[in-house]
């Protein structure tokens, strides 16, 4: 489970999440919708520890979430918004240098590599540069470079953005069918409804940094 106690941050005058109080089943895909600058990547943020809260706490099955504590760390991954992969480098580079980051063995890499590059279809272009991927294979890479060490939560940052139809609902079908296969625990990040609604099973809806509407069941977006 995943607990978030009066989560708040604050830039300077600016209060970019406020008070978020929140609990998260284990093995539950959830869904986090609102605009932009509703608080959404600053709260993915500071569950992937790469911000720090201003107050407030997380804790990811009874243990105090810090930068310092890796083992629980190296439970959770994260597909950014932004394209965050050398240009220069091949998917194999990629996926090779992410496993050796978690000290993984070189064999362990490689046999999940082919595993999810396989899956979602890319594994014929295993050699080619991340500058020669198009926007749809760059966004697939970046998920299975987040699934290579078998994550129990995986935090999704509008991974999807800037795809057209048919390649986000590849994405995200792709997705449901790990969360259901590998039973982690999703949260999926969107300003879209249509992703929400047809994916995850509860909901909140945050707006200006506070939650507006809590545990809202998918059904209500159907």
């Amino acid at each position: 489970m995943i607990e978030l106690k009066h989560l708040t941050k604050k830039y300077d005058h600016f209060l970019a999440v406020e008070d978020l109080n929140l609990k998260i089943e284990t093995g539950e895909f959830f869904g986090l919708l609102g605009p932009n600058g509703a608080g959404k990547t600053t709260t993915i943020g500071m569950l992937s520890t790469l911000l720090l809260p201003t107050s407030g706490e997380i804790w990811i099955n009874g243990e105090l979430l810090t930068r310092q504590k890796n083992q629980l760390k190296q439970k959770l991954s994260v597909v950014t918004q932004e394209y965050s992969m050398r240009q220069d480098m091949t998917m194999n580079e990629i996926m090779e240098y992410q496993g050796r980051l978690y000290y993984m063995p070189i064999k362990k890499i490689r046999e999940r590599s082919e595993e999810l590059l396989e899956f979602c279809g890319l594994i014929d272009y295993r050699k080619r540069t991340v500058r020669k991927l198009s926007g749809g294979m760059k966004r697939k890479l970046m998920v299975c470079r987040a699934l290579l060490t078998e994550p129990e939560i995986l935090l999704l940052d509008e991974p999807t953005a800037g795809l057209d139809p048919k390649g986000r609902d590849e994405i995200l079908d792709q997705i449901a069918y790990l969360h259901e296969k590998a039973d982690m625990t999703v949260i999926l990040v969107s300003h879209s409804m249509e992703d929400i609604a047809k994916y995850v099973d509860r909901i909140i809806v945050m707006n200006k940094g506070s939650v507006m509407f809590n545990d809202v069941p998918k059904k209500v977006f159907a």
